[in-house]
């Protein structure tokens, strides 16, 4: 019988290894359930990823998902979606970035100009409000463009020539449409 070289058996080594160490699958469990009129439930689980939905008849969306982050902590974000559009939470979900308050903070200083210019307004929504004293389009962007920046001076106002080119082609368009 021959001897085995040291060299060899470090190879037949090496080989046996590499095949009983292959890498471990990280298996997955999918469920479905649905039926005809519109409802579902979908399930995912593996080791380090979960999501479960669940949609109701009325077509409301609630669920979940999870997934291990890089530092290994587990994060779970709960979700739904319907009539009163999405809505996610979770300790991931960053509230407010910093630029996201500082538009925000814009916005109100702006809105709140806006208001300030145009006090006949009922409420605070801006669109599909009947002022109580009617504005006219142009007194309305002269509001607007005084709130966003002074000197741009959208609103305005038409010049007599304008006007009556603007009455004429309106006519002439009305007649093009019998």
């Amino acid at each position: 019988m021959k001897r085995l070289s040291k060299y060899k058996v470090f190879i037949a080594f090496f080989v046996a290894s590499c095949t009983f160490a292959s890498p471990v699958k990280d298996e997955a469990v999918v469920d479905v359930i649905q039926d005809t009129q519109g409802y579902y439930k979908y399930t995912f689980k593996s080791k380090n990823i979960t999501r479960e939905e669940e949609r109701s008849h009325d077509g409301l969306v609630k669920g979940y998902y999870s997934f291990v982050d890089d530092s290994g902590k587990r994060q779970t974000i709960h979700y739904t979606s319907g009539d009163n559009g999405f809505s996610a939470e979770g300790s991931s979900i960053p509230v407010d970035l910093p630029e996201v308050a500082e538009a925000r903070k814009q916005h109100e200083v702006i809105s709140a100009k806006i208001r300030s210019l145009l006090p006949a307004l009922k409420s605070d929504y801006l669109v599909d409000e009947v002022p109580e004293v009617p504005l006219t389009k142009d007194e309305f962007l002269h509001a607007v463009s005084e709130a966003l920046h002074p000197s741009l001076n959208v609103g305005v106002p038409d010049t007599p020539e304008v006007a009556a080119a603007k009455g004429e082609f309106f006519k002439s368009f009305e007649k093009s449409l019998v």
